[in-house]
């Protein structure tokens, strides 16, 4: 099955450690900020919508992560009840995102709280703004 990220990290951390599992967590929050500036030429860029990418992963004996491939589209279905929560909980914070906290209050379904509203485990990989050297602070995910 299908792991929560905040459940993979717990697992590594108690099998190879705090620092072994940070850094791998570093080195792939890398391996996906230059996978997307390698190819941000190509990619539309177009204010009125939004893509989802999924990652494929694989992680070897010494945690060190390998780059399988980047689904464009990836599947949303689900085969199990903990399938169906996972991306159910992808699609509410793609939401989250597309429709920020700040977002024109008429526009907002009025039946969600605004705790409802955060960005979920959406966290930035890295902040334009700030420069590469962003990314590095340490994340929950």
């Amino acid at each position: 099955g299908k792991w929560h990220i905040k459940n993979l990290r717990l697992y590594l951390q108690a099998t190879y450690g705090g620092e072994l599992t940070e850094k791998c967590f570093q080195l792939i929050r890398a391996m996906i900020y230059h996978s997307l500036k390698a190819v941000q030429s190509i990619v539309i860029n177009d204010k009125h919508c939004f893509e989802l990418y999924g990652y494929d992963v694989l992680l070897d004996a010494n945690l060190k992560p390998w780059l399988i491939e980047v689904n464009a589209s990836p599947s949303l279905s689900a085969t199990t009840a903990s399938d169906l929560a996972l991306k159910t909980g992808v699609i509410n914070d793609v939401l989250n995102i597309v429709f920020p906290e700040d977002f024109p209050e008429s526009n907002k379904n009025n039946n969600r709280s605004d705790a409802a509203w955060k960005t979920g485990d959406f966290l930035p990989v890295v902040d334009e703004l700030c420069g590469f050297q962003g990314w590095q602070t340490r994340m929950d995910w």
